[in-house]
């Protein structure tokens, strides 16, 4: 994977702080920063890495855990890691190179300590 190749989660579903659930999102990490795509009504926006607080990943049974602080709130995506190139591992090691991510621990929402 190139240095500026973008890493695509498809059917995420986000938890914002807001408790508001949305279904059905593509979010995509790459050097820019974190982009959701899609939702009801159908939207999208990035976060810059340098706007974003205690970013975490956790990968477990095919799923990868995203989650990070935006200003006053905490955001988790929650994604399956088929069709993803390397896999959840690939999307762990690329949010610790761009934003220091973490491993998820217990606290962050709820979040269980992951890979």
């Amino acid at each position: 994977m190139g240095a500026d190749d973008a890493i695509v989660l498809r059917g995420a579903t986000l938890t914002p702080g807001t408790g508001e659930v949305l279904y059905g999102l593509e979010v995509r990490i790459d050097r820019a920063g974190l982009t959701q795509l899609g939702g009801e009504p159908v939207t999208g926006w990035q976060i810059p890495w340098s706007a974003c607080r205690d970013v975490r990943v956790g990968v477990d049974d095919g799923v990868v855990t995203v989650a990070l602080s935006f200003g006053a709130l905490r955001y988790r995506w929650v994604a399956p890691t088929e069709g993803i190139a390397g896999g959840g591992g690939a999307v762990a090691e690329r949010l610790r190179e761009l934003a220091g991510a973490r491993p998820m621990v217990r606290g962050v929402r709820g979040a269980k300590r992951r890979g």
